[in-house]
């Protein structure tokens, strides 16, 4: 197992999961992770604001390398001197990780799902962020070009027993359950089949040094270099895990928050809603991914949220970025 202390990397606080959210269970079997969240309710409603906001302070970390925040700051050393660049910086970083997302249909747009899997990844797998997407070099078009996301960690496969592992995310956020899952499965699907597979195993996940989530400073970024470059010793000896996050809409929450008389029944309802469905979501998954056999052989981590609407997380997310609510003409 590699040394690498991966939760010093890791710059976001991991006590945010606790403030914002509940988990009502976590299933384990075999390669297979199933858990059920919920943000936290306020009052008799079922609402993401505090979760919104909680993301927003998450975005330049998100948003911004190492290498891309030191040059940051030279610049603005340059320009304001260094008491001032300090003092500047925080908001210059928040600036451009506004112009990263972007006036999109939040519709349409994945970066808020992806940026909740970044969140969801490094606190609660306690791996790293090491980039966005995996990017081929063979051909900028190629088909397995993709992936929300790749860390680097230990991952737990049994009690207590942890082995050095790359992560590869997917993030959906669809109407319905199923559709989820096997929109998701399907995204995954492309890094084992046999068709992209050679593709996939040929590649190399950074292509520059600045596209890497660590400080090419970092003592230890050699090693974590060779975790990313398949072929070597140390990416052989990692298992692949695929974290994946399922939003959906159900109208099953809505009653819930109809029927609750305070805040104390509503979590209680939403509890035990939640372990109600746990088997229901588990045999779903089961036979989504029999479809699958080449995943099957890989571990999957699933993040599943029911929501009541999940167009209140994606313009909320637009508004807190934007600081304007979101309108048709914004993304002409």
């Amino acid at each position: 197992m590699m040394s690498i202390d991966w939760e010093k990397k890791i710059r976001i606080d991991p006590e945010w999961t606790n403030r914002q959210l509940v988990n009502h269970f976590l299933n384990k079997k075999l390669k297979l992770t199933v858990r059920g969240y919920t943000p936290k309710t306020s009052g008799t409603n079922f609402n993401c604001d505090d979760l919104i906001e909680e993301l927003g302070f998450f975005i330049p970390d998100y948003v911004h390398s190492e290498k891309s925040k030191q040059k940051k700051l030279k610049a603005l050393k340059s320009k304001f001197g260094d008491k001032l660049a300090d003092l500047r910086l925080d908001t210059a970083l928040y600036q451009e990780a506004q112009t990263f997302f972007g006036k999109k249909d939040p519709s349409t747009d994945g970066k808020y799902g992806e940026l909740l899997l970044f969140a969801l990844t490094e606190s609660i797998l306690k791996s790293k962020m090491v980039a966005h997407k995996i990017v081929g070099l063979s051909n900028s078009k190629d088909q397995v070009k993709g992936g929300d996301g790749i860390f680097l960690g230990n991952y737990e496969i049994e009690n207590g027993k942890f082995e050095p592992a790359i992560f590869i995310g997917e993030s959906k956020i669809m109407q319905g359950f199923s559709d989820c899952i096997g929109d998701a499965l399907e995204s995954i699907d492309r890094f084992h089949a046999p068709e992209t597979k050679a593709e996939f195993n040929s590649m190399e996940f950074i292509v520059a040094n600045n596209t890497m989530f660590i400080d090419d400073k970092d003592v230890e970024y050699d090693k974590i270099y060779d975790l990313l470059t398949p072929g070597t010793e140390a990416y052989k000896k990692q298992i692949l895990v695929h974290p994946v996050l399922i939003m959906y809409n159900t109208k099953s929450i809505e009653k819930l928050e109809i029927k609750a008389k305070n805040n104390d029944e509503l979590e209680d309802l939403i509890k035990k809603y939640m372990l109600g469905k746990e088997n229901e979501f588990i045999n779903k998954i089961n036979e989504k991914v029999k479809d699958f056999p080449n995943i099957q052989k890989v571990y999957i981590d699933f993040f599943c949220f029911p929501f009541n609407n999940i167009d209140n997380f994606r313009n909320g997310m637009y508004f807190n970025i934007h600081k304007v609510p979101f309108k048709v003409d914004a993304v002409k």
